[in-house]
């Protein structure tokens, strides 16, 4: 399985938490095709286990750069695609413009018109925050 495919079950999974307030493991198996493979498997794991973590901060971040936008009013599709993208841009050592540039499609393909340019534009308030200390 392609890292793309898993970072698309993983926003699925976090936007079952944003609308349900919780993770579920049964729509995890469910979602993992039978051809993934071990690397894709922790890599969903080890993000929806580090959303839950740190979830308060990623919160933080998104209201921080998501100016005249409170965090419960955001479309919850976006507010998934933050959370994952935050989430891998701040605490793995995947590239952040890599996870920018792939949130950004898949926002195309789940979300409203204009949600990408509104994702981008937080997102690189995030990079920026996160390469300059």
């Amino acid at each position: 399985m392609k890292r793309r495919a898993a970072r698309e079950i993983a926003f699925k999974l976090t936007y079952e938490m944003v609308m349900t307030g919780q993770f579920n493991a049964e729509t995890r198996d469910e979602l993992m095709a039978e051809d993934a493979d071990c690397d894709s498997i922790n890599y969903v794991n080890d993000i929806v286990g580090g959303i839950t973590v740190h979830l308060d901060d990623l919160k933080a971040t998104i209201v921080k750069y998501a100016k005249g936008y409170e965090y419960d009013r955001i479309y919850k599709t976006d507010l998934a695609l933050l959370l994952l993208s935050c989430y891998e841009i701040k605490y793995t050592d995947t590239p952040p413009a890599v996870v920018a540039n792939e949130t950004v499609e898949i926002a195309k393909t789940y979300s409203d018109v204009k949600s990408h340019a509104f994702i981008n534009g937080i997102l690189a308030s995030v990079i920026k925050e996160v390469t300059n200390g």
